[in-house]
């Protein structure tokens, strides 16, 4: 049984005179809509005011009460089913319906269903199949959780729910009393009362549209319009709520609600201090309203696309494990419609929309494979499902697609590269070999593929003779500019992973590849940051996860391997934790950006207290560097990649520990040598001046030429490795002098 979507609260019951004159106080006089936006109702069905807001569905589901004198059945001659605002909330704020559950809220943040109306559900529950008495269907429903007059009361444990149906008598037609119409009114009603209003929720989707959509394009634009226009708002009364539409609505505005600029929600009148709370509730609306339409049973594209959409949310809040669970559950959904077999090329939006979900879930699959070390759940055959077209969205309609030529710049190039390249690692996973994987001819291999697919890039997404992107007309441009940059990093950070486990030796040419793959990543985002446009922050905000994983990568390469020669790699990486600062700024729920700023800045100390020799006195930074790992497990592929990766730092600082202490040693019983020869050398009035230049000479070959002779490991070129890190690390024209600024800057 799917969580009730109640408060989970204690039913207080009036224990006074004042709680009982309260429970039995005014009345309300206008119908639910009007009593929830604080409007004048002409009590009418529908009413005035509903019909100005488009609201006359909500309105004749619930009507205002019949004036004193008039015929309880109304002007329609039939019994109006209603949903009572409880007297004592009449002059609370009505933003949020308490009957979808909540999220759990952040300490000292503002619950956003304070203050919200809560729903007496009368009437729909009164008509029992079989004639049942009112007093048992709502007996019932109280031990589902959802009584006839409140809908905050506690949800009853197995047990008890069991053996107070079986009292309550003939269960089975009580039991049936949740099925069917009354079920699907109930939920219609719950789900509508949670939607904003239509300024609102167009505010809400705009903002989706404008700066998120186009990262994955799974929504059809000019289709999804005409059915939220058409079919959702404007419905007709006798038309049933499609509650998988709805879902797809709730996920949208939702993911907006992350990031939607605080003082837009103002000017439609949401509080900026509850947009980002609201965001939590419509996510769980949406589940909701997908448990509603039956999902798993009756299977749908839509809901694919919820899920698509719903990725954002969960990479915001870091439920990746949620992510996960979900994904299956989509896969074999797709699965099931046939979205595998669809091997001919597109004709027509249905077919066209199909290969762009399906290529979607290859995507998502592949990448969480990667970043969990664990299979693809999907395994793609030959001939496989023909990559989504090179078109915009206006190019297509219901009966024919237009594509363009490849040069050709439209809003789905993103999506054909990034199929490209996870159809290539899809395959590299599910038919290379364990030995492939530690084979450096066979990675090697892999990344000629790879790079084979970056030189096919259109113009478009090529770079200048400079490192920059080419800039286009405004808006497209700014999304061109934007997709450059994640299919960059996209594919630089996954070659990063495939050379790492080879960098230990340095074998073949894979520094170098890592070195390349590091530049590449950060070239787009640095052109991005110098050149902002007005709309380039609210493109920026939904991709914190996007440059947190490059950022991490990045670093890691430098905490690491000692030494990144790309120019100033380092401010780069600051700048990119500086920008994460952002998503804080403007209030967005992203754990992913807070937490990533914080380990950022965390990897940078460590890098800095290598730099100048700190580390290795208290061997606190190892210590450090081993608490990363759980924060940067999943980039590295795992968690067990990571802490391999991260212990060659530790094992460096050892035996650098190792050469300081035998320096020290031998610059001691050079001193002792010294001083002896001194002493039977010289007479006491000539020691002075000779033994102070002795000494420098000799502390200066001490600390740079006797790492020279250290012959305490095993690979004489790795060997050579470590002595270059110390040679760097001590070169005055290689030290990144904002490294010391750094502590003050982001404290």
């Amino acid at each position: 049984m799917s969580a009730s979507p109640v408060n989970h609260q204690h039913h207080q019951q009036p224990s006074g005179p004042k709680e009982a004159h309260r429970r039995g106080g005014r009345k309300p006089l206008s119908c639910l809509a009007c009593r929830r936006h604080k409007l004048r109702c002409d009590r009418k069905v529908p009413c005035g005011t509903c019909i100005r807001y488009r609201r006359e569905t909500l309105c004749r589901q619930n009507p205002a009460p019949p004036k004193r004198g008039r015929n309880a059945r109304g002007t329609h001659g039939r019994k109006a089913d209603v949903c009572d605002i409880d007297p004592d909330a009449a002059s609370e704020a009505p933003d949020v319906q308490p009957g979808i559950a909540e999220e759990p809220q952040a300490p000292g943040r503002r619950s956003a269903d304070r203050g919200t109306a809560r729903l007496r559900v009368r009437s729909s529950f009164d008509r029992v199949p079989g004639g049942e008495e009112p007093q048992e269907t709502a007996f019932f429903l109280q031990s589902l959780g959802l009584d006839a007059k409140t809908t905050s009361i506690p949800v009853s444990s197995l047990p008890q729910l069991l053996a107070e149906v079986q009292s309550a008598g003939q269960p089975s037609g009580l039991w049936h009393m949740m099925e069917g119409a009354l079920r699907r009114r109930y939920w219609e009603t719950q789900l509508r009362s949670a939607l904003p209003s239509r300024s609102m929720c167009d505010l809400l989707l705009n903002y989706y549209l404008d700066h998120i959509n186009w990262i994955f394009q799974i929504t059809h634009v000019p289709s999804f319009r005409h059915k939220y226009e058409e079919e959702f708002w404007d419905v007709a009364p006798d038309r049933e709520l499609d509650f998988i539409f709805a879902a797809l609505v709730f996920t949208i505005i939702s993911v907006s609600a992350l990031y939607v600029p605080l003082g837009a929600v103002e000017i439609f009148g949401c509080p900026r201090e509850s947009i980002r709370d609201l965001a939590h509730v419509w996510h769980r609306a949406s589940h909701q309203a997908l448990l509603a339409g039956d999902y798993e049973a009756r299977p749908c594209v839509v809901q694919l696309q919820a899920f698509s959409i719903t990725q954002f949310y969960w990479y915001a809040t870091n439920g990746i494990d949620v992510l996960n669970s979900r994904l299956g559950q989509a896969v074999r959904t797709a699965q099931t419609l046939g979205l595998d077999r669809d091997v001919t090329p597109s004709r027509a939006l249905e077919e066209e929309m199909r290969h762009r979900i399906w290529w979607d879930l290859v995507d998502s699959d592949t990448f969480q494979s990667i970043c969990l070390n664990r299979p693809p759940l999907i395994r793609l055959e030959s001939p496989g499902v023909p990559l989504p077209l090179n078109c915009n969205d206006s190019d297509i309609t219901d009966s024919f697609v237009k594509p363009r030529p490849h040069d050709e710049p439209t809003i789905m190039m993103l999506n054909i590269f990034r199929a490209r390249f996870f159809k290539l690692m899809n395959h590299h996973l599910c038919h290379s070999s364990a030995e492939d994987a530690r084979s450096y001819e066979a990675i090697c291999k892999l990344d000629n593929e790879v790079l084979s697919i970056t030189k096919s890039y259109p113009w478009f997404f090529q770079l200048d003779p400079d490192g920059r992107p080419h800039v286009l007309p405004q808006p497209l441009g700014e999304i061109l500019v934007w997709q450059n940059h994640i299919i960059r990093t996209c594919i630089s950070t996954q070659r990063i992973r495939m050379y790492r486990p080879f960098l230990a030796s340095r074998v073949g040419s894979s520094w170098t590849k890592c070195i390349e793959a590091a530049e590449d990543a950060m070239a787009v985002y640095r052109s991005i940051r110098t050149n902002r446009s007005v709309t380039s922050l609210q493109k920026f905000l939904p991709q914190a996860y996007q440059i947190f994983s490059v950022a991490v990568t990045v670093t890691a390469l430098l905490l690491v391997e000692g030494s990144l020669p790309i120019a100033n790699v380092r401010q780069q990486i600051r700048d990119m934790a500086d920008d994460l600062r952002m998503v804080e700024d403007q209030g967005c729920v992203s754990p992913v950006a807070s937490r990533g700023r914080r380990v950022l800045l965390k990897m940078l100390m460590l890098v800095d207290m290598g730099s100048e020799g700190l580390g290795s006195a208290s061997g606190q930074d190892d210590a450090d560097a081993d608490g990363l790992v759980t924060e940067i497990g999943f980039i590295f592929g795992g968690e067990q990649a990571a802490r391999t990766y991260m212990q060659r730092l530790a094992s460096r600082n050892q035996r650098r520990t190792s050469r300081s202490m035998a320096l020290t040693t031998k610059k001691q019983q050079q001193q002792q040598q010294t001083a002896t020869m001194e002493d039977a050398s010289f007479p006491d009035d000539q020691v002075g001046e000779p033994l102070g230049r002795a000494d420098e000479g000799t502390a200066y070959m001490s600390s740079v030429g006797t790492p020279l002779q250290y012959v305490g490991e095993a690979d004489p070129y790795q060997m050579s490795l470590d002595v270059m890190d110390d040679v760097v690390l001590q070169n005055l024209f290689n030290f990144d002098m904002t490294a010391l600024m750094a502590d003050a800057r982001y404290d």
